[in-house]
């Protein structure tokens, strides 16, 4: 039999994969590249990416073509000055640099121990003034003892973030890297108790719960009692209504709401900086709901920068240890059926305009560069050498990936999550990521965040479970 040039190329990727997995003997591709179930390693997961780049080839994708850099509509507007209400438009939807960022602050920061004087000054550490203070949020805060933390001063980072204190650092371990998620603040890592008496909110989620009564530790209290070193990213939410119109309005952006291009800038200069000061040290990246694909965004972009040549540039890639996601966008997001995208001009639209739709998603130009054709670029380094469509990325690094959400009540068609749902978050490449999901009644009893908005929502990193499995998955 006489092959052409394709066909052998095809049949040679082929004859890799099989090496590993079983074939059909027909077509000499994979039969099984590694079930969502099935076992996750750097072997299984470089078949997969040999039966993708198979699949994608005869679809006719040119992988090799598809940009990995950041997407037209997102690219930085090239303004000096601050965004203002006024020149929302100029700056919503837009990777901003941090010299003109509004976010990238350390002013009046409720965990500074420095801050005798703000308006949210320290007192214990959680109570920023609004979520975990506010009487109609379900403040205060009522949980006692929070880990001790104070504001992170880390060279090269110009931004604000979290340090917890660990008085018996391991430094076998990696540094971990807590990434929140919208409105959000540091505090989404921390235990937290309603007063009682309080009424939960959960008829969103239709979930109803008695909100616990004895403090439970989150997870940054766990990773500092299993001795990780630990800091988390503050995206500065509170400084929204400053620069979005009609931020206390219930029409645009009330919450606080931020988009990729406000927070992704942020944590790219913290991992750069983190890494940079420990160069012997591995980092693993933790993400709740939006933080999820801003975590996945920060490295690609990191990544952009090391392969375009910039100067103080570092391929992230080497370093990393593990990316552990819980309840993200990854592909779309209930509020663009909501139809936020059009109808909102804050940063409250844009984020979904990024996310797209939950309910029938199409890539969005934002998830194009970031997931790649059918998801091949969304476990960079999970085979320890692929990445963003390039071999010999990696510097034999293996990079651990594990997304967490709630199970659908019907799949694909009633979710129990108020935002996302198993297709939307899981992360499609078999073999190279697992793919965990935490029960209907996994849920976070603690009460946090308006009263419980969103216990499912929060579920995946703030139940019993969800803890469970980040910390299993963190110590593999």
């Amino acid at each position: 039999m006489r092959m052409s040039k394709h066909s052998l190329r095809f049949y040679a990727t082929g004859l890799a994969a099989c090496a590993l997995l079983a074939c059909d003997p027909k077509t000499g591709k994979p039969t099984d590249p590694g079930g969502e179930e099935g076992e996750v390693s750097a072997a299984k997961c470089k078949a997969q990416i040999a039966a993708r780049q198979d699949e994608l080839r005869a679809e006719g994708v040119d992988v090799a073509a598809w940009s990995f850099h950041d997407a037209p509509e997102m690219l930085d507007p090239g303004l000096t000055a601050r965004q203002t209400p006024g020149t929302f438009k100029q700056y919503d939807g837009k990777y901003r640099p941090l010299t003109n960022h509004p976010g990238c602050t350390v002013e009046n920061l409720y965990y500074d121990k420095s801050n005798t004087s703000g308006t949210t000054p320290y007192a214990d550490g959680n109570n920023d003034g609004k979520w975990t203070g506010r009487v109609d949020f379900g403040g205060p805060n009522v949980a006692k003892n929070f880990v001790d933390g104070d504001k992170a001063t880390i060279p090269g980072y110009p931004c604000a973030a979290k340090e917890y204190k660990q008085p018996d650092e391991d430094t076998s371990k990696p540094i971990v890297i807590l990434v929140h998620g919208n409105s959000t603040r540091p505090h989404t890592w921390e235990k937290f108790l309603l007063p009682p008496g309080t009424a939960i909110n959960a008829a969103v989620e239709k979930v109803q719960f008695n909100p616990d009564t004895a403090e439970r530790p989150q997870l940054a209290e766990q990773l500092i009692a299993a001795h990780y070193r630990v800091i988390a990213v503050d995206f500065r939410t509170d400084l929204i209504a400053t620069v979005d119109p009609s931020a206390n309005s219930s029409t645009e952006n009330a919450a606080g709401n931020i988009d990729h291009g406000w927070s992704t800038p942020i944590l790219e200069s913290l991992i750069k900086a983190v890494m940079k000061n420990n160069p012997g040290r591995k980092v693993a990246l933790v993400g709740h709901s939006l933080g999820v694909t801003v975590v996945r965004d920060a490295l690609r972009r990191l990544y952009v920068e090391y392969a375009d040549g910039k100067p103080e540039a570092i391929n992230p890639f080497p370093q990393v240890s593990h990316v552990i996601v819980g309840s993200g966008a990854n592909h779309g997001v209930s509020t663009y059926d909501a139809g936020l995208c059009t109808a909102n001009p804050t940063m409250r639209g844009t984020i979904v305009c990024e996310m797209g739709s939950r309910s029938n998603y199409v890539q969005t130009y934002f998830h194009k560069p970031l997931n790649g054709p059918k998801d091949l670029f969304a476990t960079p380094c999970a085979d320890g050498d692929y990445a963003f469509g390039k071999t010999g990325q990696c510097g034999g690094n293996v990079v651990k990936y594990l997304t967490i959400t709630m199970t659908d009540i019907q799949q694909g068609a009633n979710y129990q999550d108020y935002y996302v749902s198993e297709a939307a978050s899981r992360i499609d490449m078999p073999g190279c990521v697992e793919n965990k999901l935490t029960t209907l009644n996994d849920y976070d009893t603690s009460g946090y965040f308006s009263k419980g908005f969103i216990a499912n929502h929060f579920g995946s990193l703030r139940s019993d479970a969800g803890l469970k499995l980040a910390m299993e998955f963190l110590a593999k």
